[in-house]
């Protein structure tokens, strides 16, 4: 039976609203442009007004040399060699000197193009770090769709790229243009009034076009920067699951996926590039009608006198001089609606305010005792939907804390408050008498060690890896560490040791392998409190007693707070917490809430049945003490009777 392949979901055709003005887009950009690149913008400044005044004066060359070095004015002269000279070499100047600063404005512009991207990516990825996680996990504000990995990479690389060509293409000859705009009408005016208004004429086709071109733009540019994003989106899911696509061979289908994804890009890139197909010839098309019909008009000027032969060649000069800049006007504009909704994203990013901040009076705190109070707490991710309610513990200095109940029950949320990962709906939070909201973020997170679940490795060294819990650790910190968790008997045994390149994401590594370095980067630290959500759910059952008899000594002097499915690791808690909906059920040591009969006991019995037997396993039968005596070919042999205890 052939596979059903999974649908794409192409966010490209939903509806665009504009959040910000052209002009005030061009303004922020100008403002990235020139942040700390004050002096170059002024050389830039200063060579496009020299190339201003050589466009300008450069046609007054041709009529000089025309009227009266060659004799072609109204008076009727004979010409004048010295004149012939004079323009010449005046124009000789003009020329060389335009050329290198046209080489001096393109450096600086592809300078200011190049540091505008670092500026950008820079600003990117610092917003990135600190913004909260409810930025990651929540939805975007415009579309009403889940932020993936694969947009927000999106906006660091292609957008940023397409700002960078905007930059590049002609966003700063702007300013060089509209200076001459200005200076080639005032001469026009100057020279002929009336060829001038003639000349105008020309526009009203021309922009009358660009209306129309701009419209199918903004929208097919739109869509275009969308499908780029659903295409990342999807190539960055296919290689971070490809382990998965490949164990349930639907490589074909995801292909197919990825396919259909690209498709739909190409789609819209063909459609743009069919549009943009007839400006030239529609531009050059009005050109070539407005300016024969101006060489007719003038041509009977000149034959009655009114007009001589060199201002009507410096007049075309400066038509040209002052329709070339409107064209590459109409060209920036056109790539601007290319990277308009590039733009927006990128400064709605960069204008996004962390979730988490500092008060005015927020403090470092040092000397940390542990004390963790939870006072008439609620929390909810999203509106109406109470993930925690009514909250109210205090988890005592020292004290080793353990929170059991089903998934979804707000176990590990509740431990994302304490390292205020999010702030909560009502109540407070206090360590050692001090609410969350009044410490430094830095400081209170420095203040704990967290193993979770599935640990991120860095594509590093494994010594590099630990080192992220104290950047400043010894080798023999590091060493002393991964002993402490049992790390350094597999560590010592790869081919290079404490400098094995773990690969990305710790993919050279088994999963029980990552999860002993994390334990170590926690660890390293010393912190004052050590949270543990189902930090040693993927080690095998040996490994397991090994760090349970390290952490006997590791847990002393600092309080705890572990999340456990396997109730086997959290048995010697002082105390466990039974959380269900949100609430808390059920509160004790193991012994008071197996004797009480009640939800924790049920957990406690579907854990310990033995499943090959017909009768219930019986706690007081085998102990945990000895459990702890057998070696590994003991597990081995006796898993059958109770293995699923771990």
């Amino acid at each position: 039976m052939p596979r059903k392949k999974r649908k794409t979901v192409i966010n490209a055709d939903e509806e665009y609203t504009r959040t910000m003005s052209t002009l005030q887009v061009i303004k922020r950009l100008y403002g990235y442009i020139g942040l700390g690149n004050r002096k170059y913008i002024y050389i830039f400044i200063i060579a496009v007004s020299f190339n201003a005044l050589f466009s300008w004066f450069t046609p007054l060359l041709f009529k000089i040399f025309i009227d009266e070095g060659l004799g072609g004015g109204l008076t009727g002269t004979a010409g004048d060699i010295n004149v012939i000279f004079l323009a010449g070499t005046l124009f000789f100047i003009f020329t060389i000197s335009s050329v290198f600063i046209r080489i001096i404005q393109n450096y600086i512009i592809q300078k200011l193009a190049t540091k505008t991207m670092y500026n950008l990516r820079s600003g990117i990825f610092n917003k990135l770090q600190f913004l909260g996680l409810d930025y990651y996990d929540g939805k975007d504000e415009r579309t009403g769709k889940f932020r993936t990995t694969g947009k927000i990479i999106s906006y660091a690389t292609n957008d940023v790229n397409t700002i960078q060509e905007l930059i590049a293409s002609g966003m700063l000859m702007v300013i060089g243009n509209f200076f001459l705009v200005f200076g080639a009408l005032i001469f026009m005016i100057i020279l002929s009034p009336h060829l001038t208004l003639f000349s105008f004429l020309l526009l009203v086709p021309i922009f009358f076009t660009a209306s129309i071109v701009f419209r199918k733009a903004r929208k097919y540019f739109k869509e275009l920067r969308e499908r780029v994003a659903v295409v990342n989106s999807v190539l960055d899911e296919s290689i971070v699951g490809m382990r998965i696509i490949q164990s349930f061979a639907v490589e074909e289908e995801n292909f197919s996926e990825f396919n259909e994804a690209t498709n739909n890009e190409m789609e819209i890139s063909i459609k743009s590039a069919k549009l943009f197909a007839f400006i030239p010839g529609i531009i050059i098309l009005v050109m070539t009608i407005g300016i024969g019909s101006l060489i007719i008009a003038s041509g009977f000027l000149v034959r009655q006198g009114l007009l001589t032969s060199g201002t009507l060649v410096a007049f075309i000069f400066y038509l040209f001089t002052f329709f070339e800049p409107i064209f590459q006007l109409v060209n920036f504009f056109t790539l601007l609606q290319n990277s308009i909704s590039a733009c927006e994203r990128i400064i709605r990013l960069l204008n996004a305010e962390p979730s988490i901040t500092d008060n005015e009076v927020a403090i470092d705190i040092d000397d940390i005792k542990g004390k963790i109070e939870y006072k008439n707490v609620d929390f909810e991710y999203e509106e109406n939907t109470p993930i925690l309610k009514n909250i109210d513990i205090t988890i005592r200095e020292n004290e080793r804390l353990a929170l059991v109940g089903y998934t979804g029950a707000g176990k590990t949320t509740l431990i994302k408050l304490i390292s205020r990962f999010y702030d909560t709906t009502k109540g407070g939070i206090y360590l050692d008498g001090l609410n969350l909201r009044d410490i430094k973020t830095n400081s209170l997170r420095g203040s704990m060690g967290i193993v979770l679940q599935e640990n991120f490795l860095f594509s590093e060294t494994i010594m590099d890896n630990i080192k992220y819990g104290k950047l400043d650790a010894t080798d023999e910190e590091v060493i002393e560490a991964a002993k402490k968790v049992s790390a350094h008997e597999f560590i010592i045994e790869l081919e290079d040791g404490y400098n094995t390149i773990v690969g990305e994401r710790g993919s050279r590594l088994s999963e029980g392998q990552r999860q002993l370095i994390a334990f170590a980067r926690a660890l390293i630290a010393d912190p004052p409190i050590l949270i543990l959500d189902e930090a040693t759910s993927s080690i095998d059952p040996y490994s397991e007693l090994l760090i349970q008899q390290a952490l006997e000594t590791l847990l002393k002097g600092r309080t705890s707070i572990s999340i456990a499915h396997r109730l086997s690791t959290i048995i010697n808690a002082d105390r466990i917490l039974v959380l269900n909906d949100g609430e808390i059920i059920e509160e004790g040591t193991h012994d008071e809430l197996v004797k009480k009969n009640g939800f924790y006991n049920h957990l406690y019995k579907m854990q310990f049945k033995d499943p090959f037997k017909k009768e219930k396993y019986d706690e007081k039968d085998k102990t945990l003490e000895e459990i702890g005596r057998l070696g590994p070919q003991d597990f081995d042999r006796r898993r059958g009777g109770f293995g699923d205890l771990f």
